[in-house]
């Protein structure tokens, strides 16, 4: 299971044409790459769907201009889940997902930058 020690929006982009939050997630075991996580508003309001999980093997010094037509960005959504004794590829993705929105204040910012508010009510 992959562990979140914090979680930070970089910025707003689509997704095949759907707005998402990106969102770099750290790892807080040293054995998992930090990860970016793209998030979608989807229903009921308030709620986050992950549509994206790409592995970030970018460096500051060499991509700093973030380029990702080369193979720093990869597209882990499948792989990044996989079956288990303990769980599904289904239920780890899920897990990482309410792992993911309850890291820190990320849920408050992700409201903030798609509805305007804080909270919703």
């Amino acid at each position: 299971m992959y562990s979140i020690k914090d979680a930070k929006i970089r910025r707003m982009t689509e997704v095949n044409g759907t707005p998402c939050a990106e969102v770099e997630v750290y790892s807080a075991s040293a054995d998992n790459p930090n990860v970016l996580a793209y998030l979608a508003p989807s229903a009921p309001l308030g709620g986050y769907e992950l549509v994206k999980v790409v592995r970030s093997d970018a460096s500051i010094e060499h991509d700093w201009f973030d380029n990702s037509m080369h193979t720093a960005y990869e597209d882990a959504t499948d792989a990044a889940f996989e079956s288990s004794i303990v769980a599904t590829a289904e239920e780890e993705r899920e897990s990482f997902r309410q792992q993911l929105l309850s890291a820190g204040t990320l849920s408050r910012q992700l409201n903030e930058r798609f509805y305007g508010k804080g909270t919703i009510l």
